[in-house]
């Protein structure tokens, strides 16, 4: 007879997690919204089917925190999420960022999936944009990564995904893009030709400045304030001037809004750097 798992867990407990992660691996979840991340951890254990006894003594590995910190930032994503935004940037703001500058940066930090990076991809493909433009995928995690560099997207996923594609107008079938596998779809890596995958963490302390675009939309909703203050203050310093951050329909920013950012498109919550 199988023995059930307490998947509950309490406050004391997730700052002890946090605390291990963070002194142990360097990887500070100290900051996030708190009853965002105890139903994630608690989703978590439940498909690991594992206590936080035994989740606290698998963290003290290396590869395992590297592979908790990538299943615990995915977010409920999939591709050509909003298909609005993506038509506005196909039509509007891309080929406006293309025509100043002669090789923009386009940023998506915090990639925990693939799907925002692969809707990009297939988007700059189709209109002959790819050789045009330099990409930067970053992740708190190395499985992430070596996920989005091979272009695998769960299987799970491709439903709605197509559904969104079709509402985006796309030029063919998304299926023209990917390769079946028995339990996920690989995308083309041609797509990523132009692009420099790295880990990082959310001090962004990498040397990557004058982004002309940043797409981190629906993620700040995860932090709490003291840590939305700190990225959004990041992302501002990394973009170039007249650079776009795009944040999403879940997002609004509240700090410094007038004196940093005019505001693009609302709805979208998309904004351009002043200086």
């Amino acid at each position: 007879m199988q023995t059930s798992v307490n998947c509950e867990v309490g406050i004391r407990e997730i700052r002890q997690l946090t605390g291990l992660l963070k002194d142990k691996h360097g990887v500070d979840f100290t900051d996030y919204a708190l009853t965002s991340f105890k139903r994630r951890v608690e989703g978590f254990m439940s498909a690991n089917k594992c206590g936080m006894e035994t989740l606290l003594k698998k963290i003290e590995s290396k590869e395992f925190a590297d592979h908790f910190a990538g299943r615990i930032t995915v977010g409920a994503s999939e591709m050509f999420r909003d298909p609005t935004f993506w038509i506005l940037l196909k039509n509007n703001y891309l080929p406006n960022i293309l025509k100043e500058h002669p090789k923009p940066r386009i940023w998506l930090p915090m990639c925990a999936s693939g799907e925002e990076f692969y809707s990009l991809a297939i988007l700059l493909k189709e209109n002959g944009w790819t050789a045009r433009v330099d990409i930067f995928v970053s992740s708190i995690s190395n499985e992430s990564l070596e996920a989005l560099q091979h272009g695998r997207m769960e299987n799970d996923k491709l439903d709605i995904s197509t559904k969104n594609y079709s509402r985006f107008q796309g030029a063919g079938q998304l299926s023209d893009f990917y390769r079946k596998m028995p339990d996920h779809v690989a995308f083309d890596n041609a797509l990523f030709s132009n692009t420099r995958f790295f880990r990082d963490n959310l001090a962004f302390e990498h040397d990557l400045p004058h982004i002309h675009l940043i797409l981190f939309r629906n993620q700040l909703i995860y932090f709490n304030p003291m840590l939305q203050y700190r990225v959004c203050d990041a992302l501002y310093n990394k973009l170039a001037s007249r650079g776009l951050l795009a944040l999403g329909i879940l997002e609004e920013i509240e700090l410094n809004i007038n004196t940093r950012y005019a505001v693009l498109h609302k709805e979208e919550s998309i904004y351009q750097r002043k200086n």
